[in-house]
């Protein structure tokens, strides 16, 4: 049975709450504390994935992904409502950040974040941006296999990575990475809700 991506966004919204009310108030879960381990594994490639979730590499991909578009001449309106979703993501969980103001923790490397620690900004961009970008590239259209499988090994790779980056770079706890990675997917359902009444209408 299908269920509705405006109900599955609601949800994974709710989720995102509940569990960041929960570890806000605690100290670290029993998985928070094993997924230590992680940090300093691959600090290089953890460092390179963390990159491409910055906001200048980020408008490095959207204007990659615009000018593809307009090369393959196709209407570039999927791009445009990731990249605004991905801002407004970006500022809601910035909000949510400064609303349970969870400390982040204190063994980091190669980058001190100044802002606080759930959910994680970058686990968000995974799976509101990336991942989006991914569904896109699958469901592309008459573009070459080669260019096809290249952007979905890089989107599926940064869906993946981003979140893992930011464990091996002890700047997040596991919970964190779980809420962002869920609230980045209400983000996408609620796009692709968006998107399913937008063709009901036409």
């Amino acid at each position: 049975m299908h269920v509705p991506y405006w109900l599955a966004s609601v949800a994974a919204f709710a989720a995102v709450v509940a569990l960041g009310r929960y570890v806000a108030a605690r100290e670290p879960m029993r998985l928070d504390v094993e997924a230590v381990a992680l940090r300093g594994v691959g600090v290089g490639p953890a460092a390179i994935f963390t990159l491409l979730g910055r906001w200048y590499c980020i408008t490095f991909v959207i204007a990659l992904a615009l000018a593809s578009a307009l090369a393959l001449h196709r209407m570039p309106w999927g791009v445009v409502a990731i990249a605004l979703t991905q801002a407004l993501s970006q500022t809601a969980a910035a909000a949510l950040k400064r609303t349970l103001h969870r400390v982040r923790p204190d063994y980091w490397l190669k980058w001190r974040e100044a802002d606080t620690s759930y959910p994680s900004g970058h686990a968000t961009t995974a799976s509101a941006f990336y991942l989006a970008l991914f569904l896109l590239a699958w469901h592309a259209g008459g573009i070459s296999p080669q260019l096809r499988d290249g952007a979905l090994i890089l989107f599926g790779a940064c869906v993946v990575g981003l979140p893992w980056s930011r464990l091996a770079l002890g700047a997040h706890y596991l919970s964190d990475i779980v809420g962002g990675w869920l609230f980045g997917l209400g983000w996408l359902f609620a796009l692709l809700a968006l998107g399913e009444a937008v063709v009901r209408v036409t």
